[in-house]
């Protein structure tokens, strides 16, 4: 998967609703880090196996779930605010940045598939900023 597809489909939907740039960018590197690792964890970078992205909105809000074929991991056990050790590593903060950066993350297990689900909302100084 090419993860600058969803990136620039979240800038382009984005900039013509009422989000910022920074809040579209939050989305965005949210979105990678899912994809990202719906290909490495979930799939294991089998090229065959599909990792699927829905995209529903409307003017203040984004939703974005992120669809793998993988076991998925225990998300009831986890406190997703809980700030990794080191936040400067490469890897391991990716949860931790979709919590931060998302107004809601939640995830689910239904018939094979796991998911990611995200939500961003714009703030009020976004939609007033567009009135």
């Amino acid at each position: 998967m090419m993860l600058g597809i969803p990136d620039a489909v979240i800038q382009e939907l984005g900039s013509e609703l009422s989000f910022s740039q920074a809040e579209l960018d939050e989305l965005s590197t949210s979105v990678i880090e899912g994809c990202t690792n719906a290909l490495e964890h979930g799939n294991h970078m089998k090229t065959e196996t599909p990792v699927r992205i829905s995209i529903d909105f409307e003017r203040t809000r984004i939703e974005v779930t992120i669809y793998d074929e993988g076991p998925g991991f225990d998300f009831e056990s986890i406190d997703f605010s809980q700030e990794p050790a080191d936040l400067m590593q490469e890897r391991g903060r990716g949860i931790y940045i979709m919590f931060t950066y998302c107004d809601e993350l939640s995830f689910s297990r239904n018939n094979g598939t796991f998911a990611v689900k995200m939500v961003k909302m714009a703030k009020e100084s976004s939609v007033e900023s567009e009135s």
